[in-house]
């Protein structure tokens, strides 16, 4: 992708999807699960939608400020159940996805 072509909307939701599969990855690994890489992403899928639906976000064609809603609801609702060194790994991938969710047009500049 260019540095001046910007990310779609359903580009970075499937990102998001995966970076929290690969966050659960993380945590499942450390404290010594192993979950069946069906199993992880199907439970990602419907945890991310589920966030998704509490914070009245459209999944199918989410914009940038409902993806950050959704990923904070994420976030929310695994920090502090984890412990310290999972909240890093959280901490990480939030950054990264933050990072490619800034890319998005803001909602006004959307409507223009």
């Amino acid at each position: 992708m260019g540095e001046s072509k910007k990310p779609s909307n359903i580009y970075v939701r499937d990102r998001l999807i995966e970076c929290f599969a690969d966050a659960n990855r993380e945590l499942n690994e450390a404290i010594g699960q192993k979950v069946p890489e069906r199993v992880l992403k199907a439970k990602v899928k419907l945890f991310v939608g589920d966030a998704f639906k509490k914070c009245g976000v459209d999944f199918r064609n989410p914009d940038r400020e409902g993806m950050i809603k959704a990923m904070d609801e994420c976030r929310n609702n695994i920090k502090g159940t984890i412990g310290e060194d999972g909240n890093k790994i959280v901490e990480k991938h939030y950054k990264e996805m933050l990072s490619l969710v800034s890319k998005l047009p803001k909602d006004e500049d959307e409507k223009h």
